[in-house]
């Protein structure tokens, strides 16, 4: 039996509809990944499926009983304590064991004794990410849930959600996050819901087959509709002679072509490149700062040439930000 049924959902905040009468099904266990171009509506259907907002139309059917948590993008109001009131507000024991706030707010490296109210925006939402993980629900909502996070704790929440038995949707822009868990994809396109079994390496081959085709299908059709328009406008003779069927199959399509909602348009940039004197770009040597009589960065040394790509890592506060600031010239090393 489905953890939760949206049958004929419909949302709207203008036109046309974000969501237009979308039908879905979660089932236990399953990991469904949540795709989407931004604004498509995938933070309102997952705040809809948590009971924060209702729908235009249509229904969400819930088991009974389904307890769900949920991470949004944005903190809400209202939430005040210290850290560990806030991560152990909705704990909820797994019969195999006792509720992960002790687990999570080590794991993800927070402080249980500092006040919510005082932390970044990063911090707090990693703070109510650690508790919906520890509130062990049988549905796991989570909206881009790798945002702020280390590699390292990213990759124990990997593990983590992986063990789980219970259902999760989420949604990430973290392409091997998503390959990692997901099951299902699911995704919203110019406000309807396609489900797409299997991981996201096999939804990436099934889509472009699935875009090239209609792509195909598109083409003929405004080929077609060309061709009419031509016929309607020929001179006297032919609009006497007419056929009216013809001219109402012409309004069905003028109508069909003024519905079809666009899809993710090609991006143009144009580009001025400067002169290349030299491959080096950056070199720094022994480079040192600090705050006060904190060091956060010491004796440092790079060569960065033309077309490399490099990756910087470490836990937040270390030095990260500050490191780019000296490369780019914003800082001076001390």
């Amino acid at each position: 039996m489905a953890l939760l049924t949206l049958r004929n959902l419909s949302v709207a905040f203008g036109d046309p509809p974000l969501l237009d009468g979308i039908d879905l099904q979660i089932e236990p266990g399953e990991r469904v990944g949540l795709l989407g171009r931004n604004g498509s509506g995938k933070s309102t259907l997952l705040h809809l499926i948590h009971g924060a907002m209702m729908p235009d139309g249509g229904e969400v059917m819930r088991q009974k009983a389904l307890r769900t948590a949920l991470l949004a993008q944005v903190p809400p109001d209202g939430i005040a304590g210290r850290v560990r009131a806030v991560v152990s507000e909705h704990a909820h024991a797994d019969p195999s064991g006792p509720p992960a706030v002790k687990t999570v707010l080590t794991r993800m490296g927070l402080d249980g004794e500092a006040e919510y109210a005082l932390l970044s925006v990063g911090l707090k939402r990693r703070v109510l990410l650690a508790r919906a993980l520890a509130a062990n629900p049988d549905l796991l909502l989570l909206d881009e849930p790798t945002n702020h996070l280390d590699i390292e704790v990213i990759l124990w929440l990997e593990t983590f959600l992986l063990r789980r038995r219970s259902a999760l949707l989420f949604v990430t822009h973290d392409r091997a996050f998503m390959q990692q868990l997901a099951t299902r994809i699911v995704e919203i396109d110019r406000g309807q819901v396609f489900s797409w079994a299997g991981d996201y390496a096999t939804y990436l081959k099934r889509k472009d087959a699935q875009l090239a085709a209609e792509g195909v299908q598109q083409a003929q059709f405004d080929r077609k509709l060309a061709e009419e328009e031509a016929w309607i406008r020929q001179g006297i003779r032919a609009r006497r002679t007419r056929n009216e069927g013809r001219v109402r199959a012409l309004e069905t399509m003028r109508a069909a072509r003024r519905r079809r909602r666009g899809g993710i348009e090609g991006v143009q940039l144009d580009l001025e490149e400067g002169e290349k004197t030299t491959r080096r770009v950056v070199e720094a040597e022994g480079v040192g700062f600090g705050y006060g009589e904190t060091p956060v960065v010491a004796g440092f040394s790079t060569t960065i040439l033309r077309g490399d790509k490099v990756g910087l890592v470490g836990p937040n506060g270390a030095g990260k930000t500050t490191l780019l600031r000296l490369l780019l010239g914003d800082l001076k090393p001390q």
